[in-house]
């Protein structure tokens, strides 16, 4: 069964799951759960991708196009050429297929943005947002790694900034201090705050934690602070824990044996001197593992340690970092004991969530924070923790990914679009939606370049009857945008849907129950495709006061092709009209010799039917009661108008039926297939005697039965189930 359309989104991320990147694992984590559909284009890397677990946890679709580069290192030009080169060839071949509103690229590394940037430059109209992890230019750790090529660097960044449609950062003091860094004045409003998050899903079950537990309780129990991730060689050591815990032991000797310092991922020359601080046996490196592994490992720790790093003696007043693996942290649901700064965003997030958050020279706080720990007196909120929950983020990261003041375009494509002119009007007066027309000439004919052209801008096409724009829409639409087909009668004799590529048609809409089931008997249709949805009706327009005379006038709106049956309608009239004088047919619409294609050799014997009814008008002399009017308002002529006829030999809804009720006639509708599951059974007929009968004797049907039918076709309703499939 297919499923219905995705969004589509470009990811350009030099580094992406399953490959080892934290940075890339939090851009992953807060995409997961949009719902959309990712193409990623990232590099193809030497090392294990041994994390191909996450993507289980995914409800959103990620489609992974890898790039061999020269070298996996991101700061050397020719890998960096080579990436953004090969980006715009994906990209080019891509959307061929692809129906793309909006991008997304990763700042590690930033030859995502350079990439991103050139598609941008040369498809202005893709909104870009570009994801900062970390800043650039105002990077703190910029003075302790001399990055290369931080100036090229930098620049690049101050041009994302203004080129770029959204900014992405991780919390408003990253936001304050990019900002500052820059010499051009930045759009605040392009900003976006999108926190990294947690999937409690990631993590070992309820029931397999309760397991651990109860294997706990058979041994003595030591109390275990765990560091998970990464440390650096300079500002983000593990020095403060090492001194805490030795500080620890100093303050309450009973402890020795009684805890443990365990570090995954890292080890520094502070944990290799455990014995310099007496922590032998206490603080140890337990090696690295995988990102799930290591979701699961936080789970065993009774306290989770942080290290956030100390630019204080740099001048800088807040931390402007928020760790993903904080996020991570709480996902884990145990205690955090964080060295950061005094103030910024772990602080605050802190001060919120509970745990204790100390400056890397409190190493007496440190140390009480550590037993408290352990005292069962440093919690947890895990209510406010929820706010990091996947949950919470998806609906953040679909706002970022979305731009409201950008107009949805909805495509009208069809050869007669009569029926589609109330959609039309209500999408031109939608402020967030914008209407484009493929008027096609014919049920096969059109202007294929014309149509290629508002195909690559459309976002939902909805073809107007099943016939050959379905066809050709069917099989040129692409992933991202959603087709509609709106299908009526004559689509069971052309068989136009049977070339339809039926997996790229999203929904099938159906005007009456009747065809609604033989429709998907006929042509094998998903139901769950199919919606039945009434044409609709403007009924506060045609609602006006009949003028005098109305009730001995029959209407018949439009008597071509020879299906619709003029025979039968002069038939009734004939009827009436030797009972009393005074009634009278008016037909109103084309003529059958104005159509060009009336005319063809092919239609000479239906050319011949209309001129012995015309002539039969002339035998009669009814010239004067049987009166043919042209266009004009179908208001206004309804408004003479006390009896509205149906006696087609087919119809799939039969709109003039509904106009005349809502006008205040009432339908003479005689036994086409389906009509019973549109109409009141009282105003079906099976002999032309009865439906004359029913006029002539004046049997009037009831005005409250009227209203109550009528409500079914409002235009206001229909057009609401409508635009819910759009």
């Amino acid at each position: 069964m297919s499923q219905l359309p995705l969004k589509k989104v470009l990811v350009v991320s030099w580094h992406f799951p399953p490959y080892k990147s934290s940075s890339a694992f939090n851009l992953f984590k807060r995409l997961k759960d949009t719902g959309y559909e990712y193409d990623v284009l990232q590099i193809k890397r030497a090392d294990k991708p041994d994390n191909e677990g996450m993507f289980r946890y995914a409800s959103s679709r990620f489609n992974r196009y890898e790039i061999e580069v020269p070298t996996e290192d991101a700061r050397n030009p020719e890998a960096r050429a080579h990436y953004v080169e090969k980006v715009l060839d994906f990209y080019r071949q891509l959307k061929e297929h692809n129906h793309y509103r909006v991008m997304i690229s990763h700042s590690h590394e930033i030859a995502s943005h350079l990439a991103a940037m050139a598609i941008k430059k040369a498809n202005p109209e893709l909104r870009w947002v570009a994801s900062f992890g970390d800043p650039i230019a105002a990077n703190p750790f910029n003075e302790s790694y001399k990055f290369p090529m931080l100036e090229e660097d930098s620049r690049t960044e101050t041009e994302v900034l203004q080129l770029a449609d959204r900014i992405v950062v991780t919390n408003p003091y990253q936001q304050a201090i990019v900002t500052e860094s820059q010499a051009l004045p930045v759009d605040s409003n392009k900003f976006y705050v999108l926190p990294h998050c947690f999937d409690e899903r990631m993590y070992p079950s309820q029931s397999e934690l309760a397991d651990d537990a109860l294997r706990q309780t058979t041994e003595e129990k030591i109390f275990r602070f765990m560091h998970v991730g990464m440390l650096y060689k300079f500002k983000r050591t593990s020095e403060p824990f090492m001194r805490g815990a030795q500080r620890l032991l100093q303050k309450h000797p009973e402890l020795k044996g009684r805890f443990t310092l365990e570090f995954y991922g890292a080890n520094d020359r502070y944990i290799q001197a455990a014995a310099d601080y007496g922590l032998e046996g206490i603080a140890s490196f337990k090696g690295t593992v995988s990102y799930l592994e290591s979701l699961s490992v936080m789970t065993q720790a009774d306290c989770l340690l942080l290290r956030d790093a100390d630019f204080s003696d740099q001048g800088l007043h807040d931390t402007p970092f928020y760790p993903g693996k904080l996020a991570d942290y709480l996902g884990a649901k145990k205690p955090v004991l964080a060295v950061t700064m005094a103030s910024g965003c772990v602080p605050d997030m802190l001060a919120q969530l509970g745990g204790a958050s100390l400056t890397e020279d409190d190493i007496d706080g440190i140390a009480d924070a550590m037993w408290a720990a352990m005292h069962g007196r440093l919690t947890v909120n895990s209510t406010e923790a929820e706010r990091y929950s996947h949950h919470q983020t998806a609906e953040r990261a679909r706002q970022a990914l979305s731009f409201p003041e950008d107009k949805k375009k909805i495509l009208i494509a069809g050869h007669d679009l009569k029926f589609a002119k109330f959609i039309m009007e209500a999408i031109e007066a939608r402020d967030d939606l914008e209407l484009l027309v493929d008027q096609w000439q014919g049920h096969n004919k059109h202007d294929e370049e014309q149509s290629l052209r508002l195909l690559n801008q459309a976002d939902t096409i909805f073809c107007e009857w099943g016939l050959g724009n379905a066809v050709w829409y069917s099989r040129h639409k692409k992933a991202g945008q959603k087709l509609i087909t709106r299908v009526h009668a004559q689509e069971l004799r052309t068989r136009h849907l049977d070339q339809c590529l039926h997996d790229n048609i999203d929904h099938y809409i159906f005007v009456s129950p009747y065809y609604f089931e033989l429709m998907i008997a006929e042509f094998s249709l998903q139901r769950e495709k199919c919606k039945m949805i009434f044409n609709m009706v403007d009924t506060e327009l045609l609602d006006k006061p009949k003028l005098p005379g109305s009730e001995f006038h029959l209407g018949m709106i439009g008597d071509v092709p020879q299906s619709k049956r003029l025979d039968r309608a002069l038939d009734i009239f004939e009827k009436l009209y030797e009972k009393d004088k005074r009634y009278k047919l008016f037909v109103k619409g084309k003529r059958p010799e104005d159509y060009p294609w009336m005319h063809s050799k092919a239609k000479a014997d239906e050319m011949a039917y209309y001129q012995r009814q015309y002539q039969r008008i002339k035998d009669n002399s009814w010239q004067d009661n049987v009166v043919f009017e042209g266009f004009g308002p179908i208001d206004e002529w309804l408004q003479k108008i006390g009896w509205i006829l149906s006696v087609s030999d087919h119809e799939s809804f039969h709109l003039a039926v509904a106009e005349g009720m809502a006008s205040g006639a009432i339908p003479v509708i005689y036994k086409w297939a389906g009509a019973e599951t549109i109409y009141p059974l009282e105003l079906i007929f099976g002999s032309l005697s009865s439906a004359a009968n029913f006029v002539f004797n004046r049997l009037m049907w009831p005005s409250n039965a009227q209203k109550r039918e009528l409500n079914r076709f409002r235009k206001v309703e229909k057009i609401k189930e409508t635009f819910e499939l759009l």
